[in-house]
């Protein structure tokens, strides 16, 4: 008797299962590409997913990070403490409402100061001021914001 698998329907399941295993590995690697691994950008202009995760950073931060989950975002980046609160002001405004996100900052406790932050390990410094907004659909979006040194760290959660 051969060693070869002669009846048909046990190559179809062979095959049917080989590529099922295939197909669940090439989305496994999609996803971890997507969510499990840091982006570099140079600009938000260069960032390639959704316009949702994308309109929370500003225009003119440099230097971007990005690692994105299913239902939320991490992002560091370099911006100007007055760039970002024009950005803020504008995106976080409630229907015409004038927002002065510069007087809504609030400082870090002291016990916070070299504390790392979220996935990217942003550390926070002594001069830190930090901008929270809620979302209209309950999401949370908070920017840790160094303005000696520009440095940015965001963690944007959205549904």
């Amino acid at each position: 008797m051969s060693n070869k698998i002669q009846s048909p329907i046990i190559r179809m399941l062979l095959a049917g299962g080989i590529f099922i295993l295939l197909c669940w590995a090439i989305l496994g690697t999609g996803l971890f590409w997507i969510y499990g691994t840091e982006t570099n950008h140079t600009s938000r202009d260069t960032i390639w997913w959704s316009e949702r995760g994308r309109s929370l950073i500003p225009p003119e931060a440099t230097n971007i990070t990005l690692q994105q989950d299913f239902l939320d975002h991490y992002a560091t980046y370099t911006i100007t403490e007055k760039d970002l609160n024009q950005f803020l002001n504008t995106r976080f405004a409630d229907d015409g409402e004038v927002l002065d996100s510069f007087k809504e900052r609030s400082h870090v406790s002291e016990s916070e100061i070299g504390r790392s932050i979220g996935r990217l390990g942003w550390t926070i410094t002594s001069s830190t001021v930090v901008y929270s907004y809620c979302a209209s659909n309950g999401g949370l979006h908070s920017y840790y914001h160094d303005p000696e040194t520009g440095q940015t760290y965001q963690s944007s959660a959205y549904w």
